[in-house]
């Protein structure tokens, strides 16, 4: 088996938010950011310490769907809906239910949400961007099935 045949593609993710999978197409800013400080041995010039500083921002999460009449849990998605429950994000493999990557988050925030230009001359979809603050995300990697 090739090494490309373990690789995670990017089009088949699950997410759940408050314990409820909800279906997105897209999601953006999957990241985690952690900032130091450098600081000088005293009487040595030739060593920097990094001590990792207190979080001063929580990191933001952006979900994209498209508006449909009645889903009614996405429609509690507005400014100031805490996720008490977290959000964990699986990317799926093309085939099996082990996810290939999990992304989790033990709290978060709606912080943002926008519609897309509504447009009179276009036939495009409506799409909802929702932000989330969340206070960090860790990521775990399945190990299963790969080939080293």
């Amino acid at each position: 088996m090739a090494q490309q045949d373990n690789l995670a593609k990017r089009t088949k993710f699950t997410v759940i938010l408050d314990g409820m999978p909800l279906g997105f197409s897209k999601v953006s800013n999957l990241s985690a950011t952690m900032e130091f400080e450098a600081v000088s041995e005293g009487g040595v010039n030739d060593r920097i310490h990094y001590l990792p500083k207190p979080r001063q921002s929580l990191d933001k999460l952006v979900l994209e769907y498209g508006i449909a009449s009645g889903e009614l849990m996405r429609t509690t998605l507005t400014a100031g809906y805490e996720l008490k429950k977290g959000i964990v994000i699986m990317v799926m493999p093309e085939s099996g239910s082990i996810p290939t990557a999990t992304y989790q988050a033990d709290w978060g925030i709606v912080t943002k949400w926008e519609i897309d230009t509504l447009d009179a001359v276009s036939s495009g979809l409506l799409i909802k961007k929702v932000e989330i603050s969340h206070n960090g995300l860790s990521e775990t990697i399945n190990k299963i099935g790969i080939n080293i």
